[in-house]
């Protein structure tokens, strides 16, 4: 895939020496963004070994980006994963060795956001309030949710995020590399699309620059124009810390960008997804699993053990019960919600009518959802409790139409009949 990068970094109006860092290795679809911390020599040496330690770690373990842009497959997908929480750890222990063999250098740290173009997609991995934002169609929507203790606080509503602006630590985050035991990166990613601009920034521009205003400037010019007009803005704006900003617009992906757009929009459609914006349903997505099968193929058997939430993205799916054919679902439906909350064999029998796309949530990824992400999780438990009251009053309804066929046969019937004949027939 090609890709077109622009970067920029400013010390602001304010500070003597800038602490972030920002390094782009086109050749291998890379590009990151640091925020260092820890003083004003430790914070710029932090923010410089990140980049540099995560640029070499992925560069001698390439393969596995050249492994999955020639078969883009799922497990070679999350060995992609794997490899930016690897290369995040690596960063991490650089860091702290820095730290405790060099004097004067105690606390350093950095926030991080990366993004990695390969195999048609984008991988986006970040710890600390560096954050990744994706324009595409018209629409910017943030991919990453602040480490932050501010943002903590409103995850699990215990703040409202209109305290953003009085809040005394708004700038207290609650992960980042450099501190010992912090938790690893948040790792996602997305299909990349023809015409998409990604930005990775850190917060002395985002705390500026909301996403209207971001999409003014990218509207108006050249990536270059607008990654500058963006900077001059937060700068004009206070420029109270220093600013960094990577722009990359996706200029060929390979991809078919109508199906993936309509794909997104089945996705949408998803009753249990209903209320939650663009980007926390593109995170969704990310914790996944993408399953194609043929015409006839089987998804599930009886008997087998549930192993998540499927939803259709592309096709049909019809469910049989003995045999029997007792219900079917298309594009933009799901089924197997129980799944997520109990372990138990199925009693039900999955095959693709025809060329079949699912999503399948895990119920793994989707307890970690619920404790990683309160805000994302409470809207699905709040969906799910929806789904699973429609269904069982619609069961009510049908037995309660039964009730009432049988009751015209008579009260003997109800009390002591076998498919609606009496004992006495």
């Amino acid at each position: 895939m090609r890709v077109a990068f622009c970067a920029r970094t400013d010390t602001g109006k304010i500070r003597t020496n800038n602490e972030d860092a920002y390094l782009v290795a086109e050749d291998i679809g890379l590009c990151l963004v640091a925020d260092g911390m820890g003083g004003h020599k430790g914070g710029a040496e932090a923010s410089q070994i990140a980049c540099l330690a995560i640029e070499e770690y992925i560069r001698r373990r390439v393969e596995t980006i050249y492994a999955f842009e020639l078969q883009r497959n799922e497990q070679r997908r999350r060995a992609v994963h794997k490899l930016l929480k690897e290369a995040f750890r690596y960063a991490n222990e650089r860091i702290i060795l820095h730290a405790d063999t060099h004097s004067g250098f105690e606390g350093m740290g950095t926030t991080l956001v990366l993004a990695l173009f390969c195999g048609g997609r984008a991988f986006i991995a970040h710890v600390g309030d560096s954050r990744a934002y994706l324009l595409r169609e018209g629409v910017i929507d943030l991919l990453t949710e602040d480490h932050s203790l501010f943002f903590e606080l409103v995850r699990t509503g215990r703040l409202p995020v209109a305290a953003g602006a009085n809040f005394p630590f708004k700038n207290v985050v609650t992960r980042a590399l450099g501190l010992r035991g912090s938790p690893p990166p948040d790792v996602i990613d997305v299909e990349a699309l023809n015409g998409d601009i990604f930005i990775l920034c850190s917060d002395g521009l985002h705390s500026y620059l909301d996403e209207n205003t971001m999409f003014r400037f990218l509207q108006i010019g050249e990536l270059e124009q607008a990654t500058e007009g963006m900077v001059r803005f937060a700068n004009d704006s206070g420029g109270a810390d220093n600013i960094t900003i990577v722009t990359t617009k996706v200029m060929d992906s390979g991809a078919d960008s109508e199906r993936v757009s309509q794909v997104l929009r089945n996705i949408m459609k998803f009753p249990i997804l209903e209320g939650l914006e663009r980007g926390e349903v593109l995170r969704l997505v990310s914790a996944g699993e993408l399953r194609t099968y043929m015409d006839g193929e089987t998804l599930f058997a009886e008997g087998e053990f549930a192993d998540g939430l499927y939803g259709v993205l592309r096709g049909e799916v019809e469910i049989f019960r003995g045999g029997e054919l007792v219900a079917s679902f298309g594009a933009g439906t799901h089924f197997g919600e129980m799944s997520l909350v109990e372990e138990l064999p199925r009693n039900v029998k999955g095959v693709a009518k025809g060329l079949v796309d699912v999503l399948v949530l895990p119920r793994a990824s989707f307890w970690e959802i619920l404790r990683s992400s309160p805000y994302v999780g409470a809207r699905l438990l709040v969906n799910l409790v929806k789904i699973l009251g429609y269904r069982l009053r619609m069961r009510q309804d049908e037995l309660n139409a039964l009730r009432t066929h049988f009751a015209a046969f008579g009260p003997e019937v109800i009390r002591n009949g076998r498919n609606g004949v009496s004992k006495n027939s």
